[in-house]
C-alpha cells in the first residue's frame, strides 16, 4: 500500500493537470499512465530508503528522488512524444506536472 497510493494520487494528478495545462490526447496519457508507473514507485522508494539507511536527511532524499524523477520523466517524454506540433517543450510538461504532483502530495501529507 505504501507504494500503491502515491501511484494512483500520481495519476489521476498528473493526468488530470496533463489534459487541462497541456491538451495532451489518449496515446499521450496512456504514456504518461506508463512513466509514471516506472518513475513513481522509484521516487516512493528513495525517499523512504535513503534516509533510513544513510545519514541522508528525509527533505534531501526527497529532493533527490524528485529531481530524478523530472530528468527521466523529461528525456522520455522527448523522445516518446511528437514535440514539433506542440507549443510546449517536454522538459516545462514534466516539471509542471511533477510540482502540481508533489505540491498535492504535500498538502495530503499534512492533512493527514
Amino acid at each position: 500500500m505504501l507504494l500503491i497510493i502515491p501511484w494512483i494520487l500520481t495519476v489521476l494528478v498528473e493526468g488530470g493537470a496533463a489534459r487541462l495545462f497541456f491538451s495532451i490526447d489518449k496515446k499521450e496519457q496512456i504514456l504518461l499512465l506508463l512513466v509514471n508507473t516506472v518513475t513513481n514507485p522509484v521516487a516512493v522508494f528513495l525517499s523512504l530508503v535513503l534516509p533510513a539507511y544513510t545519514r541522508i536527511p528525509f527533505n534531501a532524499a526527497v529532493l533527490a528522488a524528485e529531481a530524478l524523477v523530472f530528468i527521466s520523466e523529461g528525456v522520455i517524454l522527448r523522445k516518446c512524444m511528437i514535440w514539433q506540433e506542440k507549443e510546449y517543450s517536454p522538459w516545462r510538461m514534466a516539471l509542471v506536472l511533477n510540482a502540481i504532483s508533489f505540491g498535492t502530495g504535500l498538502v495530503v501529507s499534512i492533512l493527514l
